[in-house]
C-alpha cells in the first residue's frame, strides 16, 4: 500500500519518542476522570445509590461535548502553519519540486497535522464504550458520533490549510481560520435571527438552510436524534421523495454533507493556490501581453 510521502515523514517524526504515547495516556486519564465526575455529580443530584442508563447517558453527553470543544479549538491551530510554515522556512519550493502533486502535498499536510486529534478520538472509544454497560446507546450510534467528530476535524483542518496556502504568515492564517469557524458557530445563528426579525415571524416552521452549516446545530441534532429520536423542533430535516413515502434526512446528516463538500472545495482551492504551474502560466501570460502591447506601440 502506497502511503503519502509527506504524511509518512510527518508521522514518523511525530510518533517518535514518548510524547505521543504520553499525550494519549494523559488524555484518556482525563476523560475517565471526567466521566467519573459526571456520574458522581448526577448521582448526588438525583439522590440515587446506583448508576442507571440515564446517568451513563449524562456521562456520554459530557464526554461528547468535551471532545467537540477540543476539536474546535485545536484542529485549526494544528493546520494553519502547515504551508505557511514551509514558506517561512523557505522549503515550500523544494517540496513542490518533488514528483508529488500539489493536491497530494496538501492532503499529506492536512492529515499529518490532524493525525494527533484523530488518534485521540479513536483512542477515546473504550472510554465512551462505558455506556454499553448500562444501555441506552448502540454501537452504531457511537460510530455515528465518532464519524461526525472525524469529519469536523477534517473540515476545520481544511479551513486552516486553506488560509495557510493563501497567506504567507501563520499568524494571519490562524486569525482568519478561527474567524471563519466563529462565523460558522455564531454568525449563522445571528444571520438567521436577523432573517426572522426581518420577516417578523418567530413561529416560522420552515427550513433555514444557513443553519445546516452550523457545526453546533449539527452536533446537537445528532445527540438529540440518538436520545430523543427525530429532529430538533426549530430545524426540521429534509424528506426526499413523495410525501409520506420518501426517505428522511436528519439535520446532522445535512451538516455532515456540507462539511464534506466544504472540505473538498477548500482542499482543491489550496492545491490550486500552491500549484507552481499556475504561477508559470500567469507569468507567461503577462509576458505575452506585455510583448503585444510593445508591438502595438512600436507599430503605432
Amino acid at each position: 500500500m502506497k502511503i503519502n510521502p509527506v504524511l509518512h515523514k510527518e508521522m514518523k517524526i511525530r510518533m517518535r519518542g514518548w510524547r505521543a504515547a504520553g499525550m494519549i495516556g494523559v488524555y484518556l486519564i482525563f476523560l475517565a476522570l471526567t466521566a467519573s465526575f459526571v456520574m458522581i455529580i448526577a448521582r448526588q443530584d438525583y439522590y440515587r445509590s446506583t448508576i442507571d442508563s440515564e446517568l451513563a447517558m449524562g456521562s456520554y453527553i459530557g464526554l461528547a461535548i468535551m471532545q467537540f470543544v477540543l476539536i474546535s479549538f485545536i484542529a485549526p491551530a494544528l493546520t494553519t502553519g502547515a504551508i505557511s510554515g514551509e514558506r517561512e522556512k523557505q522549503t515550500l519550493d523544494l517540496l513542490l519540486c518533488t514528483r508529488m502533486t500539489p493536491f497530494s502535498i496538501v492532503i499529506g499536510k492536512l492529515f499529518a497535522s490532524i493525525s494527533q486529534i484523530i488518534l485521540l478520538i479513536v483512542a477515546s472509544l473504550p472510554i465512551f464504550s462505558i455506556v454499553f454497560l448500562f444501555g441506552g446507546i448502540s454501537f452504531k450510534e457511537l460510530l455515528e458520533l465518532f464519524g461526525f467528530f472525524i469529519i469536523i476535524a477534517i473540515t476545520f483542518g481544511s479551513i486552516g490549510i486553506f488560509y495557510s496556502c493563501y497567506f504567507k504568515r501563520t499568524t494571519a492564517a490562524n486569525v482568519l481560520a478561527y474567524g471563519t469557524i466563529a462565523f460558522l458557530y455564531f454568525g449563522t445563528i445571528f444571520l438567521t435571527l436577523m432573517y426572522l426579525s426581518a420577516i417578523q415571524d418567530f413561529d416560522y416552521k420552515g427550513v433555514f438552510p444557513l443553519l445546516y452549516s452550523n457545526p453546533i446545530v449539527g452536533f446537537a441534532s445528532l445527540l438529540w436524534s440518538q436520545f430523543r429520536g427525530g429532529s430538533l423542533d426549530f430545524l426540521p430535516g429534509f424528506s426526499i421523495g413523495s410525501q409520506g413515502a420518501g426517505s428522511y434526512v436528519s439535520p446532522w446528516l445535512i451538516n455532515l454533507i456540507f462539511n464534506i463538500v466544504l472540505s473538498i472545495s477548500l482542499l482543491l482551492l489550496s492545491a490550486n493556490k500552491i500549484n507552481p504551474l499556475k504561477s508559470k502560466f500567469k507569468t507567461k501570460g503577462r509576458i505575452n501581453r506585455a510583448n503585444k502591447q510593445i508591438s502595438k506601440q512600436a507599430n503605432g
